[in-house]
């Protein structure tokens, strides 16, 4: 069971990604903010970070910046909209099947 991170402080997306990560087997871990997201993910056992690209605070990009910068090879996606450069990112409205199939893309 691959360890997964989800970080978002919007509940509907919450509920929507949850249940899609569980039934394809990921052990997931809910925060709400990106600075708490680079702390868990520094102090390690995550093998994904999914980033609500809409979060308060610590904006996504720095936050997976940061992660990036001493954990290059752990896969990020982002969820919403903007860009975020070479990074996969799944846009809002998020459809279900598509990221799923982008899920699998990146646990590869």
């Amino acid at each position: 069971m691959k360890k997964t991170l989800l970080c978002s402080a919007n509940p509907i997306l919450i509920k929507s990604l949850y249940g899609v990560l569980r039934d394809d087997g990921h052990d997931v871990d809910i925060i709400e903010h990106p600075a708490t997201a680079v702390q868990k993910v520094m102090a390690g056992g995550y093998g994904m970070l999914i980033v609500d690209s809409e979060p308060f605070g610590l904006s996504a990009e720095d936050a997976v910046q940061i992660i990036k910068s001493t954990m290059p090879d752990l896969p990020v996606l982002y969820v919403g909209s903007g860009s975020h450069g070479p990074l996969p990112a799944v846009e809002a409205p998020v459809d279900l099947e598509e990221f799923k199939r982008t899920i699998h893309d990146i646990a590869v």
